[in-house]
């Protein structure tokens, strides 16, 4: 009896939420990590969002970046001139109390793929936490946000992100 409580709560739970596609557009500094040096890069990247969300409250699903990058060396380029740093993961945006303010928690796989370097290609995990706020105007929301994501790759390398962004949502009600 248990368990058919649970999936119908579970089920009408998600009658609330609606099925959404969302962008964002960051600009990343990366520090990229070894035991020898730290390299940065920055430049301007996104992320797309598939996923359930509830307008001011709580959103979950996949997330995807980026799909244009313009990641480039700043001073030294050890991994090339540009990199691109691909990532493929879950995130949960949700609301405080107040819904002035929202925390996006998100995991995922990463793959870094340089221009130059012994190593081309880099695997590994990542995880993001980002805080942010989302300003209502009519049907629209200017979501900004400030975020960190931290990635480990193989041979040693990892790496550190800051990234602020800025996202446009349209809403059919608010």
């Amino acid at each position: 009896m248990k368990i058919f409580l649970l999936i119908f709560l579970i089920s009408f739970n998600t009658f609330a939420y609606e099925f959404k596609i969302r962008a964002r557009e960051h600009f990343e500094i990366h520090e990229l990590h070894t035991t020898e040096r730290i390299d940065i890069y920055k430049g301007l990247t996104n992320t797309i969002n598939v996923w359930l969300e509830k307008p001011y409250d709580s959103y979950f699903g996949l997330s995807f970046s980026p799909i244009i990058a313009g990641i480039k060396a700043v001073e030294t380029d050890t991994y090339g001139e540009k990199i691109t740093q691909q990532n493929i993961g879950f995130e949960y945006k949700f609301f405080s109390d107040s819904k002035e303010v929202y925390y996006r928690l998100g995991l995922g796989y990463s793959k870094l793929e340089t221009t130059g370097g012994e190593i081309e290609n880099y695997f590994g995990n990542y995880g993001y936490i980002g805080l942010g706020t989302e300003i209502p105007i009519k049907n629209f929301g200017l979501a900004l946000e400030l975020a960190y994501r931290y990635a480990n790759y193989n041979e040693g390398l990892f790496i550190k992100t800051i990234t602020p962004s800025i996202g446009f949502h349209f809403y059919k009600d608010l």
